[in-house]
């Protein structure tokens, strides 16, 4: 069974589903040094671009399909803080990530935290949507 099916069946009547996911686009690098921001590039994310798109596809069918609304929708940036590069290289792969960023935006990003110190920042721009559950048998709205 679907995850979605699921939830829409496990949730209240007047349940709200919060979707959260990246958008589709490149995270952008800088480096937080002395109260200026150093921007240093940004980290190829096209092979997840498409994996995101499939899954907006997968979330609008159940929208479609008259088991969710959509409430509300928001755009912001996640932003993550690493002290060093390996820090955020390590903290990626933990995380199952593969790091594609040029080896330059690498090295210019270890200088720089080198000669200053500073952080480096990851800027991730991220979608949130709200979703209004529905009841399948009036498509309306729950009260």
């Amino acid at each position: 069974m679907n995850a979605l099916s699921r939830m829409h069946r496990c949730m209240k009547k007047d349940g709200v589903l919060l979707d959260v996911h990246p958008q589709p686009e490149n995270s952008h690098i800088e480096i937080w040094q002395n109260g200026r921001i150093h921007l240093l590039g940004e980290i190829d994310q096209s092979e997840d671009h498409a994996e995101i798109e499939a899954a907006r596809v997968h979330l609008d069918s159940f929208r479609n399909g008259g088991l969710f609304v959509e409430e509300q929708l928001g755009f912001f940036e996640l932003l993550e803080h690493h002290p060093t590069v390996e820090h955020w290289q390590d903290n990626w792969a933990d995380n199952g990530y593969r790091l594609l960023a040029e080896p330059s935006l690498l090295e210019s990003a270890k200088q720089l935290l080198k000669s200053g110190g500073g952080e480096l920042v990851v800027r991730e721009p991220v979608r949130a949507t709200a979703l209004q559950r529905l009841d399948p048998n009036s498509n309306t709205h729950t009260p």
